[in-house]
């Protein structure tokens, strides 16, 4: 396995993390400072920066503080190069299951998250 594999699975373990516990203290350890988070509601695209991203996830119950099972799963890791990746992960939050596209950047050695695009089915 190489080195880049091992740190995005980490980074992906640790996003995966942040969603089932809420701890948004490690948002910026995860994602680059301009990244966005968007979906399609209601044919129509919503887009948040970090502090849109960081207020969702502060102002929600966590599935840890609710006890529900954790369920999720990284299902796609794909290097195209020395600094671009994707992932896509699934998992489970209150009840609705998310389907994220992570993509993701490599900057001073380090992996982070610039975009995700998600999907959420009830």
């Amino acid at each position: 396995m190489n080195d880049d594999y091992v740190k995005i699975l980490d980074l992906l373990k640790k996003y995966l993390d942040l969603l089932y516990t809420g701890d948004t203290g490690i948002i910026d350890q995860l994602f680059f400072p301009q990244a966005t988070v968007s979906s399609v509601t209601k044919n129509k695209i919503i887009s948040v920066d970090m502090i849109g991203f960081n207020k969702r996830i502060s102002t929600r119950k966590s599935p840890a503080s609710v006890g529900e099972k954790r369920e999720d799963k990284i299902l796609l890791i794909d290097i195209s190069s020395p600094t671009t990746a994707i992932a896509k992960v699934e998992c489970m939050i209150l009840g609705n299951k998310y389907t994220d596209y992570l993509s993701l950047i490599k900057v001073h050695d380090k992996w982070f998250i610039i975009s995700k695009v998600f999907h959420m089915e009830t």
